[in-house]
């Protein structure tokens, strides 16, 4: 909600004026992840498979992952390892999946609906920490299962240029979040063409970023949405050498932008 969030727009250097958000519209991924459902088993007859908007279907992509792209996978442990204390590996282990399906029935000129529930075998996660091994996905922080997806969508098999998500920082520590954004920094690296735009309420997380890379949003008077940059403010001159973003944006706040000059 515009005055309660702030909106980050995290790229690797691309010229002033470069509308590859529009020019890859077809490749653009929003997300808003939920724990519960990222910690559910899942089955999937696609190749590659692909989770949905808020991650049902991690353990599909992941799974299919370590079977087709190992080294990324590998990789993928590799960053968690790195952001999650004694996190080591995931695994998975086979699991019915209970889904519901519709058939028709045709008996001439009637046709009838049946709803069934089918059960395939799919795939649960599991995560060994160095303490302890065989984790279910359900058993382990929403922090956790929140990386863990992110990264699957910036390195798994159907990887989008463009991805919009909703509260980044939920259930993060502030040091993981600092800890998840060097991460994502290294990722785009790998990736130049990919993008991310997220909201968030954290000013740690701003902290970590630069002024330029933090957008701020609030309603104008007729109701529309007003976006500018932090590094826009008439002050930041001022401050920029004095204050990390989060506490500029604590101090500056968004009205600021009702006085013009910034993007409608």
């Amino acid at each position: 909600m515009p005055g309660t969030k702030q909106n980050w727009n995290f790229r690797s250097d691309k010229p002033e004026g470069d509308n590859t958000l529009l020019a890859c519209a077809g490749s653009t991924l929003f997300i808003r992840l939920e724990g519960s459902k990222l910690a559910e088993a899942s089955y999937s007859n696609q190749a590659p498979p692909q989770a949905q908007n808020d991650g049902t279907g991690l353990a599909s992509v992941l799974a299919y992952m370590a079977l087709n792209d190992p080294d990324a996978f590998q990789e993928l442990n590799s960053y968690m390892r790195g952001l999650i204390p004694r996190f080591n590996r995931v695994r998975f282990r086979k699991v019915p999946v209970h889904r519901p399906e519709k058939e028709v029935l045709r008996a001439g000129v009637d046709a009838i609906e049946r709803h069934t529930d089918r059960v395939y075998i799919g795939e649960a996660i599991l995560i060994d920490f160095d303490n302890a091994e065989g984790i279910p996905a359900h058993a382990v922080s929403e922090g956790t299962l929140m990386m863990l997806a992110l990264l699957t969508v910036l390195m798994g098999p159907s990887q989008p240029r463009v991805v919009l998500m909703d509260d980044i920082e939920r259930g993060l520590h502030p040091m993981a979040q600092k800890s998840l954004l060097e991460v994502i920094r290294k990722v785009m690296e790998r990736f130049p063409d990919l993008q991310i735009l997220a909201t968030a309420h954290s000013p740690y997380l701003l902290d970590y970023l630069r002024p330029e890379e933090v957008r701020l949003m609030t309603l104008g008077e007729d109701g529309s949405s007003i976006c500018g940059r932090l590094d826009q403010h008439p002050e930041f001159e001022k401050w920029k050498d004095q204050m990390a973003p989060g506490e500029l944006w604590s101090l500056f706040g968004e009205k600021w932008l009702l006085q013009g000059g910034a993007a409608r």
